[in-house]
């Protein structure tokens, strides 16, 4: 499922300079303006130059912000498992790796809430490109890589040679996947942040009789 629309939350985050805050303004100006193309039309219609001109810049100028039309609509799931890599390893060192991520997880899921007219129309729009799916599959893991990197930190691990944090990234981050398919299934009156807090609740009830 669909892992965040992060940019309009995480734009606004801590510690980033006058420059990049203007980089990444530009960036989700045009990540608006393809979503806002694209809403209605196949993803292979809808040219780059389009998206340029809808934004009022030249091809080139396209081209220093983001690579292809694919990363305009999905660069921000790199951003955003980036974010929430070093939000994990920050918590406090005590904390438990499954609530370290829960922690993390939290102020990031307002993105929903805040954007979610655009994040229904990303879904949309993945459900009619299989293309762009795959991509977005491959984004996802790339996040769950992230946080098994971090935790891993916390750890004193090697990701990529203990099992134990991708283990534990897939279960910390569950709730949040479900909580996410649930209020796009359901458009719940709910805010989704209380139905990622249900599905933490549910998780950690259910743990101890998992074993």
């Amino acid at each position: 499922m669909l892992w965040g629309m992060a940019s309009r939350v995480e734009t606004q985050g801590r510690g980033l300079g006058l420059a990049e805050r203007k980089r990444q303004a530009v960036r989700d100006h045009l990540s608006e303006v393809a979503l806002q193309l694209l809403t209605d039309r196949e993803f292979d219609a809808v040219t780059i130059d389009e998206i340029a001109a809808a934004a009022g810049i030249s091809r080139r100028t396209f081209f220093r912000y983001f690579p292809s039309k694919e990363e305009v609509v999905l660069g921000f799931l790199d951003r955003m498992g980036r974010l929430l890599r070093d939000a994990i390893v920050a918590r406090p060192p005590e904390e438990p790796p499954l609530q370290a991520v829960h922690t993390a997880l939290r102020p990031r899921i307002a993105a929903y809430s805040a954007a979610a007219d655009r994040t229904l129309a990303l879904v949309r729009l993945l459900q009619r490109s299989p293309s762009l799916r795959a991509q977005e599959l491959e984004r996802r893991q790339r996040l769950r890589e992230l946080v098994a990197e971090a935790i891993a930190i916390r750890l004193g691990l090697d990701h990529r040679r203990d099992l134990r944090p991708r283990l534990l990234a897939a279960v910390a981050l569950a709730p949040f996947d479900v909580a996410i398919t649930m209020w796009l299934d359901s458009r719940s009156t709910d805010d989704v942040r209380t139905i990622l807090d249900e599905a933490i609740a549910s998780l950690n009830h259910e743990l101890p009789t998992m074993r």
